[in-house]
Parts: C-alpha cells; structure tokens; sequence
C-alpha cells in the first residue's frame, strides 16, 4: 500500500475498488480512509498531501479487504447517515436508505397538518430504529412505540435510542401484534422483495439480512398481514399510515390498499426517482 502521500492512496484504492466492480470507488475510498484513520472529512482534505499514518496501514487493508469481498460500506465503518443523523448498523439490521425518510418527512407533516398534540405513532419493522427515533425525536410530543420480530434488530434499535437520546417504546414481535393502543400515525419498511429477484440484487444487498427483504413469491407477503392489522390499530379519524413499496408491486398493494380501507384518502407517492415507493393512507 502505497505511502507516498493520502492523496495517492485516496486514488490507489479508489483503482482496487472499481476494478472490483465497485461503483463510486472514489467516495468508498474516501470513507474507508476516514474510518480507518479517525479522521474527519475536514482532516482528510487537509492532510491530503501528507504521508498517511504507517501504523495505520495495515488496519485500512484490513477494511479494505471486506470491502473488495463487497461487504456493505455501512457495515464496515459501522454507521449510516439518516434524516441528518447518524445511526449505529450491523449485519443483524437493513442499512437505511436515504428514499426510507420520505416515512418520516410524511408523517410529520400529517401530524403538522392536523395539529395533532402529542401524536401517538408506530413503527412497524424498526430494524434500526432509524424511522422511529427520527420521528421522536422531530416531534418530541409524540409517543413512538416499535415492533420488530428480530430479536438481534431490537439491540440495535434499543442501541441507537440510547446513543441518540431518544424516547421510544421497544417491542419484540410480529408486525402490530405486540401494541394495544389506537395510533394517529403508523409508518413501515416492511420486506417486499419479489423472491424471484431476491438472487439478482445488488452483491452487497444480498448481505443484509434476507428476513428484512424478502417478500414472497409476489412481494406481499408481509404487506398483507400488515395491513389488516394496520386497519384495527388506526384510529378512525385524523389519522394516517404510510408504507414503503418496491415499485413492482405498486398496483398490487394499492388494490390491497383499497380493499382494506374504501373510505381512506390512499394514494403512491414517488422518490426522487420518480418510482412509486410509498403507499399512503389517510383518514381526514
């Protein structure tokens, strides 16, 4: 590994990634420096034309070598960026995606909107805990409470609340069976992975954990339950539920959607992508 200078490594493994198939090789090279040196983006920039650390060499070719073998990025450095903060991920958890805070962003502006004081919400599939500390802690009046089956994916969620100082309710179980309350807002990533395309994802996806992706053979598999149990724990006005989707099965959770709730608001709404990938239901 060369020591010639920072900005000469930050290019030399940037090579070995994308040669590894590896998109934005650069920006992995980047962040895998960072991690491995303790530096910060600021730190990084300014010590571009120096030597690199030569104790600390063999550490980045340890990480380096995770990530050739296309281990997830987040994994590695052991964090993800989510709605402006940062959250602790393991393998035992899905990595947030910047596409899941359109929950967030919906939800709050649904309890904004009807000026609902202090909003009791739930988080259906927390698996990190992302969405529902997010919500706690923007919306500080709200009781937020959490559900998830995995027993590895209530550590982090319980981790994450703790290291970020938020309030939330943590329960271990299937879907919404472990709550008891009527809810203002219910927010979900649940799985919905077509099984069929589950062995054609990205390689570093297949490295998440497959109970949090895949949906059955038509992707509905876990929408569907949920649904009739989000129709039992929404309160029956002034209230809201918002799923995210792949785009593949959009048509299909929206006739669920209707079948479900024929008095609702129900609509999909688009990432930036354009791409259908959240379902909302709103009562007025």
């Amino acid at each position: 590994m060369t020591t010639e200078s920072v900005s000469v490594l930050i290019k030399s493994i940037a090579g070995r990634l994308s040669n590894a198939g590896i998109s934005d090789a650069g920006m992995d090279a980047r962040l895998l420096i960072r991690h491995a040196f303790g530096w910060s983006a600021e730190e990084q920039l300014g010590r571009l034309p120096d030597p690199p650390p030569v104790a600390k060499l063999d550490h980045l070719e340890g990480l380096l070598a995770r990530r050739l073998e296309r281990e997830p990025l987040q994994y590695i450095t052991g964090n993800v960026e989510f709605f402006r903060r940062r959250f602790n991920v393991d393998p035992r958890v899905l990595i947030p995606r910047p596409e899941t805070e359109q929950l967030v962003v919906q939800a709050i502006e649904f309890v904004r909107s009807y000026r609902i004081e202090s909003p009791r919400i739930a988080d259906i599939c927390t698996g990190s805990g992302a969405i529902a500390i997010s919500l706690a802690l923007e919306l500080p009046s709200a009781i937020v409470e959490a559900t998830d089956i995995s027993v590895g994916a209530m550590e982090v969620a319980s981790q994450n609340a703790t290291a970020l100082g938020a309030e939330i309710e943590l329960y271990e179980g299937n879907l919404l069976e472990p709550l008891k309350s009527k809810f203002d807002v219910i927010v979900s990533n649940p799985p919905y992975i077509l099984r069929g395309a589950m062995a054609d994802l990205q390689v570093e996806v297949t490295r998440e954990p497959a109970l949090a992706l895949d949906g059955g053979e038509d992707g509905l598999d876990v929408i569907r339950p949920l649904l009739t149990g989000i129709r039992g724990a929404l309160k029956p006005e002034f209230s809201a539920a918002y799923i995210e989707i792949d785009p593949p099965i959009a048509d299909a959770v929206l006739q669920l959607a209707h079948q479900q709730f024929p008095n609702a608001s129900i609509s999909l709404l688009a990432d930036l992508a354009g791409l259908a990938r959240c379902v909302a239901i709103e009562f007025g």
